[in-house]
């Protein structure tokens, strides 16, 4: 398995990308039109308080990038994953379920990506893929949060490093730290019934706040 971690994704995402990915999966031209001409607006300002006065800046575009906590924003960002998730699919690598039958390459939730392989040869290509098509659209990977692990016979084995060009993808797996996909930590040894009490109550607790 392989955890990829996207380096300030939500600002990352050019604008140009969103419009492409809009018309690469069929949209209206006049809903097209419609956020070509929103993202146009798109402002922000910087305020700084200072001995008792306030200096503000003056409008800032925004050319770069979404608006967080906008629920247009978040669906137009998924939008803009689906080329990755679809070459992910094309592949055609994965783990499949034996009950099932049914293969597994991936799992995407906004920018938080797990890829899953039979081998350490397929991950390489999971891998080599989403940086491509990361370096495409001009998204780069945070490697100090991506990480690298390998199981056989569900045991842990020693991990083997990337060729170079994903070397740095790996170091907390190497050391034994375990890695969070979604908020949950995931490795060799976790204590699951403390876990799912541990996600219980932030779940509760995220509850109350709203």
């Amino acid at each position: 398995m392989a955890w990829i971690d996207y380096q300030k994704a939500l600002d990352r995402v050019p604008h140009s990308w969103i419009i492409k990915s809009l018309e690469l999966i069929g949209i209206n031209n006049k809903v097209i039109s419609f956020i070509k001409k929103d993202m146009s607006y798109w402002r922000t300002r910087m305020r700084l308080h200072a001995e008792n006065k306030l200096i503000e800046a003056e409008d800032i575009k925004i050319q770069c990038g979404i608006l967080q906590e906008d629920s247009l924003s978040s669906l137009l960002f998924c939008i803009c994953l689906i080329p990755l998730t679809e070459q992910l699919n094309r592949l055609d690598t994965g783990y499949e379920e034996h009950k099932t039958k049914t293969k597994i390459s991936h799992l995407f939730y906004m920018d938080d990506l797990k890829l899953f392989a039979k081998s350490e040869e397929e991950l390489q290509k999971q891998i080599q893929t989403a940086k491509t098509i990361s370096d495409d659209i001009d998204m780069e990977l945070g490697l100090e949060k991506c990480a690298k692990i390998a199981f056989k016979g569900g045991k842990l084995s020693s991990p083997t490093k990337f060729s170079d060009r994903h070397q740095q993808i790996n170091t907390r797996a190497r050391t034994g730290e375990n890695v969070q996909y979604l908020g949950i930590e995931e490795s060799e040894g976790i204590q699951h019934q403390q876990m799912k009490e541990r996600v219980k109550q932030e779940y509760s607790r995220r509850l109350r706040m709203n």
